[in-house]
């Protein structure tokens, strides 16, 4: 039998699985989803769970988890700017922008980012605020940019 090592190699976290979203109306917030991004149900709806869950092209779950009150999911960066808390990844972003833009969807100009691709802000129906990128260079190195 080899001995398994206590010193861990690699990195831990693989990707993300689940990203939880707060929403005031789980059904009304999982047909804005499917009306603006295409986005269908992963599980049928339980509303004993509270929650809707849709799923991603890549197989990753958005939960719009019912709560109550004030929802506020953004917060300050140190220069009190507000941040979102994810950005979603996407190809055709200008299509995509000007579909949310004439679907009436609250959305912010499109960026060129630099190294970090194109990128835009859009809120949902709650007002949490969501940022969308189309990366340039995907996720390479700088040794990357310099091996030809």
């Amino acid at each position: 039998m080899s001995q398994i090592s206590n010193v861990f190699q690699g990195t831990a976290l693989k990707g993300i699985c689940s990203v939880y979203v707060p929403a005031s109306n789980p059904i009304k917030s999982a047909q804005w989803w499917q009306q603006h991004f295409g986005l269908e149900y992963a599980v049928p709806f339980n509303p004993a769970e509270a929650q809707a869950i849709m799923k991603l092209s890549d197989g990753q779950w958005l939960h719009l988890v019912e709560t109550e009150g004030e929802i506020y999911s953004q917060f300050p960066n140190k220069l009190g700017n507000e941040m979102f808390r994810f950005t979603f990844e996407v190809s055709g972003i200008e299509v995509l922008h000007d579909h949310l833009k004439s679907s009436g969807v609250r959305i912010e100009q499109l960026h060129d980012r630099g190294s970090c691709g194109f990128n835009f802000v859009f809120f949902d129906l709650d007002g949490n605020k969501f940022d969308v990128n189309e990366v340039v260079l995907v996720h390479g190195t700088l040794e990357d940019e310099f091996i030809e």
